[in-house]
């Protein structure tokens, strides 16, 4: 298991490698960072312009700020690292879930080449490894989704809280996010 997700992660870099870029749109959440550094505030134009939002990812700004100030990387540095980071917790959480799933016994033996199958598929895909860099909180998106899913199958006694805490943060990560906000509300409604 830790081989392919190993051969896993080193393609993910190697293909992240290829693909690095850093967005136009992505300096949006910079400059709005920067402001805040600079004492103003998450604002796109210091006083006396009044404040504006013009930033999709209030998580990816308040993430890349608290890396600035703990960290002194600035944004345009830290943010590919940060997304290929997300990338790759998206992939350990994947094998996590394939390794410890109750597979029935037909599929328990080709368990690992499943594996195999999700690792490749995954590195492989253009738009997944484009996106763990580009500058934007696509790959944190991605994980939240992935790690919402998981708490949505497992059964314990803290998944209503995991549940609501994980589709906050989806909603502060993206707008879109506010649908996993909306199904998780549903989920606990039918229970």
């Amino acid at each position: 298991m830790l081989v392919l997700f190993g051969v896993g992660a080193a393609l993910l870099v190697a293909g992240w490698h290829l693909t690095w870029f850093l967005t136009d749109d992505a300096f949006i959440a910079f400059r709005y960072v920067s402001n805040s550094k600079l004492g103003h505030g998450y604002v796109w134009n210091a006083a006396p312009f009044p404040p504006v939002e013009g930033s999709t990812s209030f998580l990816w700004v308040v993430l890349l700020d608290g890396i600035w100030r703990v960290v002194g990387v600035a944004p345009p540095a830290a943010a590919n690292i940060v997304a290929l980071g997300c990338a790759l917790l998206t992939l350990a959480v994947g094998t996590r879930v394939l390794v410890r799933w109750d597979w029935r016994p037909p599929l328990r033996r080709s368990r690992f080449a499943l594996l195999g199958i999700f690792l490749l598929g995954t590195v492989t895909h253009r738009t997944f490894v484009t996106w763990a860099s580009s500058g934007f909180e696509t790959a944190l998106f991605d994980l939240l989704v992935l790690c919402w899913i998981v708490r949505c199958l497992a059964p314990g006694p803290l998944r209503t809280l995991q549940l609501a805490i994980l589709a906050t943060l989806l909603h502060l990560t993206r707008p879109e996010g506010v649908l996993f906000a909306a199904a998780t509300v549903a989920i606990l409604a039918v229970r």
